[in-house]
Formats: structure tokens, sequence, C-alpha cells
């Protein structure tokens, strides 16, 4: 007599109905995914939506997502993403703090065996080693795209290239976004004809330093009739300098001084309706997520990344220029979605 008739039907179902709650706890390719997140700093609400983007997206693929913050100390994100790999990560994704310093990183990361993707702050482009995946965004064009948009605004209000001096407020140089930018600025400025007669460089993203940095630039010249802002989180910093000399106004009042900016946070949007900023192209945050999750998830089943992959090893999206124009209708501005007083 067979095994199976020995046991009955009664003991066959048992063992097939235990198989089936066990099988799948056992199988290996059952273990939930472990993603561990090296975000830059908190200081900015950008970071945070990106954080939560990527929270999201971990969670709706059924994987556990661990976060750690760097506090905007290059040094300390090295140690956090060590304390990932040491808690058995499967794949690391990486906001860099400094883009030459995320490369020991890289380096300790592909030891380990692990993967690691890059999201929004790109490392140095000159690195031998390299992210496995980039989600970025093109932020040459980002401020090439907003000075562009501002410049045919000042040119329907009839001012003329020749008359046009800028303030040019750049970010934290260790940033390859802000070097970027400033790239983008320079680029559409040539372009346009105007003269930059007055630059900030605002390390680590210090709005002491947008603040006093403008202040003294207004101060030596009263004439400066547009900014070119690195970033919104820096318009608060320079609205107060614009304010404490009477130069803030609005579109369409004598003496406004024209913002071209980026990123879209709250304030951009809020003063993009109220119309002292001008134009600020979107920093996609959410789009980001989403190409680095869905590369987080082919990396994991072993698929491999080059420049002639698609999507490629590096992306690089464009966002929309937000305007008065289209503040309302442009869907998906992660600005509004986590804007305060909502």
């Amino acid at each position: 007599m067979s095994k199976i008739n020995r046991l009955g039907i009664a003991g066959l179902v048992t063992i097939l109905f235990a198989a089936f709650i066990v099988l799948p706890v056992c199988s290996a390719g059952s273990k939930k995914k472990i993603v561990g997140f090296s975000n830059t700093a908190h200081f900015s609400l950008a970071f945070i939506a990106g954080e939560e983007y990527l929270k999201r997206y971990s969670e709706q693929n059924g994987w556990k997502f661990i976060a750690a913050i760097a506090e905007n100390d290059a040094a300390k994100q090295s140690q956090d993403i060590d304390d990932l790999i040491a808690r058995g990560v499967d794949i690391v994704i990486a906001q860099a703090v400094d883009s030459k310093a995320i490369i020991s990183s890289i380096r300790s990361v592909h030891a380990a065996g692990i993967p690691i993707v890059g999201y929004m702050r790109p490392q140095d482009p000159g690195a031998k080693d390299k992210f496995d995946a980039f989600a970025g965004q093109d932020t040459v064009a980002q401020a090439y795209d907003a000075a562009m948009a501002v410049g045919k605004m000042m040119k329907e209000d009839g001012v003329q290239a020749k008359d046009v001096k800028a303030l040019h407020v750049i970010g934290d140089p260790k940033d390859e976004n802000a070097l970027n930018r400033k790239k983008g600025f320079e680029n559409a400025a040539k372009e346009l004809g105007w003269t930059i007669v007055s630059e900030i460089i605002c390390d680590a993203w210090n709005l002491d330093k947008a603040l006093t940095g403008a202040t003294n630039a207004l101060e030596a010249d009263n004439s400066i009739n547009v900014a070119l802002l690195a970033s919104d989180y820096l318009w608060p910093g320079v609205k107060t300098a614009l304010q404490n000399q009477d130069m803030l106004k609005k579109r369409g009042e004598k003496g406004h001084v024209y913002i071209a900016s980026q990123d879209l946070f709250p304030v951009g949007v809020d003063d993009i309706k109220a119309g002292y900023m001008d134009a600020s192209t979107v920093l996609d945050m959410n789009g980001m997520a989403i190409t680095a999750i869905e590369m987080a998830k082919r990396l994991l089943n072993g698929e491999k990344f080059s420049e002639t992959t698609t999507p490629k090893q590096f992306n690089w999206m464009k966002g929309p220029t937000i305007t008065k124009d289209n503040i309302d209708t442009e869907p998906n501005l992660w600005g509004v979605e986590f804007h305060p007083k909502k």
C-alpha cells in the first residue's frame, strides 16, 4: 500500500495545506526586500518629499524601507551607509551630500555585493566608481528654462536686454545640481544679452548667506532688476533683502525685480500666485522617485544598466517651468502636495 493510501485523503489534505502555508515563507524569492535610503538632510522640504515618495513606492512593491538622515554632513552620510550595509539592506538609494565624498560609499556598497541607486543629487561625473543607476534632473536645462521664461516676460514688459542687471544667487558648490544650474543661468544670460553684475555663493544652501549677500548686492547697485536663484529654498533670504530695500514689488508694479528660480517649493507656489516670483522650474521629486524605484526593482532582479540600455544607467528628466499662467493647471506638483497649509 502506498504512503498516500496509508495516510488517507484527510492526511493528504493536511500535508498539502501545510505545504501551501510554509512554501512561500521558505522560498528565497519571498524574502521581504529591504531598501536603505541615505538622505542628505531634512532641512529642505524637497528632501522630505523625496523620502516620502521613495518610501511610498518601496512599500507598494512590498519592500521594507529604512532611512538614515545625514544632516548635510558627508562624514555622517558615509557612516550611515556603512550602517545600512551592516543592517542587511538589499539595495541602497543615496541622495549625495557631497558629489565627491559619495564615491567612497559607492565603493563600500559594491564591496558588500549590494547595488546602489543615486537619487536627485548626482555624483562627481568624473569619478571612476559610479552609481549602478541614477534618477535625476537635467538641472542645466532647469535653470536655463526659468531664465528664458523670465526673459520673455521682461521683453513683453518693455525691458531691453541692454538694461538688464542680474543678481545671481548660487547654491552649494558641493552639489552638482547647484553647479549645473549656475551653468544653465549663465548660458541663458549670454543668449539673452543680460549682464550678471553680482554673484552670491551659498555654501551648504545657507539662507543667511543668501540674505547677507543679496543685501550687500542691492545696497551696492539698486538698479538690479532680475535675480537668478539656484532654488526657491534661498528665496526667503533674497525676499527679505528686497523688502528691506523697499524693492519687493509685484509684476506690473514700478520697480519690480524679476525672479527666475528653481524647484517650486511651497513658498514658490505662494509667491508665483502673489506675483512676486515670476518663474520656477519644477524639480520633479515624484518622477525621479518613480524612476529610482523602478530601476531598483530591476537591479534586484539581476539586471544591469549602461548608457545603451533602456532606461540608461544615468537618467536626466525635465520639469515644467511654472508661472502665474499655469500654476493652477499643472498637475502633480510636489510643492502643492506637500504645502504646509494643506
